[in-house]
Formats: C-alpha cells, structure tokens, sequence
C-alpha cells in the first residue's frame, strides 16, 4: 500500500524495524521476521496474558489483524465465545466475522488463520449496523514504546483498519487497543504521525505495561494519504467512498 510520508520519521521508523527484525533474527527468537508483524517464542505465553485483563474478559466482539503471531488471541477469542471480527490481508476483502457457533473445535485454529478465514466466517459489509460495535482492538508490532508509539511493517494496514472502524462509528477514542509483542521489541521512543495508532497496553510474555496516552488517535480516513490503487485493492475503502459519494 502506498502512504505518502515524508522525512525524518519514516527513514527513523525504517531503521527501528530493520534493527529489531535483525535482533530478533540473531538471537532466534523469530523466523524469517523481516518484512513481517514477527512472530515470537512467547507470543502464545502473552495471549494468555491478554485473556487475564478485565479489559478482554468484558469484551464481546474484538478486532484481531490476521498476522500468525496474533494466532492464539484468535483461538482464544473463539474459544472464549466472543464475536472476533478478523481482517483480511492486506484489507482486499474487508472485514469478516468469526463465532464460536458452528465452527467445530477442531476447527478453530484453521478459521482463525488468514487462509481459513472465508471459508469459516462471515464477510462482513464495511457498515457499523454490520461490524457492531467492538469492544478492544489486539494487534501485533514490530517495535512499541512507553508512550503508546508503536510501528507496524510499514504497510500502514493496522491504521487504516483502525481508521475505517472509526468513521463507520465500531468503534472510538476511548476503545482500548492492545499490542502483543516480546519484551525485545519494547522502545523507550518510537516516532509517531498524526495516522498512527497509539496503543493502551503493551503485553509481553513477562509483564502488562499500562500506557498513560497523550496521543489523540486517527478519527476517519485520510483519503489524501492513499492513492486510487490503494483505495480500488481495498473493498472496505472502495465502499467507504461509494457511501461518501452518495452523501455529496
């Protein structure tokens, strides 16, 4: 995807993303990680975490990314008996809706795998009366810090998910969003921009960390940071502006 940016930040965010995916590459603890949300030896060790906090186990319908290693969060949340609206990679085709109903135990880890998705859910329209109101949003990173900062692989997916949530009204300012990483990849400072998405919590394998956030969040999408490439590979956009449109 193509997100117009321009220096310092995103030549600073770069080299964070390439040091972390070395490190962890060096000392083993993810496969293949550069280019990707890494997956880590304790990623399932931190989704049990996760299913520990009050704010998770209120939470009726949450918003997972389809990156492997936020694999367990999905399971978890199926098993746990909550809606699990579930993107699709790279947003091609939106939103979809998995629920413990009619998926067989023995199923839940291949519905919640990015393959299995369409086959298991249900494809969602990109509308609030369709989407529902969601009550936490878990993601994964490559690096986050102290202050809720946080940097994905460079795609910008996970905000423009965000972004969308937000204009449809699935969600708000103050939902909560979780990031699920190893204690490696925890920053005293990561850059921001105004589209990124701060988080409110950080959960490693060893410790919660509770962001006091500063940062206002994206309230809708910014349809002059995306070209229409973009926004024609994207159904969830593509409806967006259809929808815009008709308004004007």
């Amino acid at each position: 995807m193509d997100i117009k940016e321009s220096p310092p930040s995103p030549i600073i965010k770069a080299s964070i993303r390439e040091e972390t995916w070395g490190e962890m590459d060096a000392k083993g603890l993810s496969f293949a990680p550069q280019g990707t949300i890494p997956t880590f030896p304790g990623q399932n060790k931190a989704a049990e975490r996760l299913r520990g906090l009050e704010i998770y186990q209120r939470a009726r319908t949450i918003m997972v990314p389809p990156d492997q290693a936020q694999l367990q969060v999905r399971v978890n949340a199926l098993s746990d008996g909550k809606r699990l609206i579930m993107a699709t990679p790279g947003l091609r085709d939106g939103f979809y809706l998995l629920e413990k109903k009619g998926i067989k135990v023995k199923d839940w880890k291949r519905a919640s795998r990015s393959s299995g998705v369409r086959r298991f859910g249900k494809s969602l329209s990109t509308a609030r009366q369709e989407i529902g109101a969601i009550d936490l949003l878990a993601t994964g990173a490559v690096a986050v810090d102290l202050q809720g900062g946080r940097i994905g692989k460079g795609s910008g997916y996970f905000d423009l998910e965000y972004m969308i949530l937000r204009e449809i009204g699935s969600i708000n300012e103050r939902t909560p969003v979780v990031a699920l990483v190893d204690d490696l990849q925890v920053r005293e400072v990561v850059p921001m921009e105004e589209k990124d998405v701060t988080v409110d919590f950080i959960v490693t394998p060893s410790r919660v960390i509770t962001i006091e956030r500063t940062l206002e969040r994206p309230s809708q999408v910014s349809w002059t940071l995306l070209d229409e490439k973009t926004i024609k590979g994207m159904r969830p956009l593509k409806e967006l502006r259809r929808k815009n449109e008709r308004k004007d």
